[in-house]
């Protein structure tokens, strides 16, 4: 069963793939266990990159999506820092093409922000 937490990375990591990619279809489902955040997005293509996969681009659409990544990595990793009050110390992320899925993963620092700020 979901919890507020994964609830409100789910919410954030699809709004964050609505402004960029400018389409609402996007669902996810999110899982944390100990130091690892691991959101699952599905129907994450937008209709021109629908269109390019089924051109025979995929690769053109997976090198976007890299590059997208690459360019929102502080974003992701500071909604994920702010919900879960921990720093993230990796992220990476995942696309598939089909059936257009991804997997946004995040590991976390064991100590909580605040903690973690005190102790300096």
């Amino acid at each position: 069963m979901a919890s507020a937490l994964t609830r409100a990375i789910s919410s954030e990591i699809v709004a964050l793939y609505a402004r960029v990619y400018e389409h609402d279809r996007t669902t996810a489902t999110t899982y944390i266990n100990d130091n690892v955040v691991l959101c699952v997005l599905e129907n994450i293509l937008t209709e021109h990159e629908a269109t390019l996969i089924d051109a025979g681009s995929s690769t053109v659409v997976i090198d976007g999506r890299v590059a997208f990544q690459t360019a929102t990595q502080d974003e992701f990793t500071a909604a994920v820092e702010r919900l879960t009050h921990r720093r993230v110390v990796a992220f990476m992320s995942a696309n598939q093409s089909a059936p257009g899925v991804a997997a946004e993963l995040f590991f976390l620092d064991a100590t909580p922000l605040a903690a973690a700020a005190s102790l300096t």
